[in-house]
């Protein structure tokens, strides 16, 4: 990866955490990684009980999971890169 693609690759990362951030109203990315957590967690849990919800339901919190998931490993990538690089931008790692 060029270095280009690289600037690129962590502007897209801390714009979409940025983004996160403000629709949550929390001002650290790791808070926004403990609510898609904690959320993942609650919607398999309710998977895993065994009730029997109706399709669309079941349907739709396989749909949260998976999209929750992914906005986990945005977050993930977007601390991995801002302590390994130790450029805090607003202090915003920190919290």
């Amino acid at each position: 990866m060029n270095q280009n693609s690289k600037i690129d690759r962590v502007a897209f990362l801390e714009e979409q955490v940025i983004c996160y951030m403000k629709n949550l109203l929390v001002d650290s990315p790791y808070h926004v990684l403990i609510y898609f957590e904690k959320q993942v967690n609650r919607y398999t849990s309710m998977l895993k009980e065994g009730k029997p919800y109706p399709a669309s339901v079941e349907n739709t919190l396989l749909h949260l999971i998976q999209e929750y998931s992914s906005f986990i490993s945005v977050v993930k990538e977007y601390l991995k890169i801002k302590t390994t690089v130790g450029n805090y931008s607003s202090g915003d790692v920190m919290a």
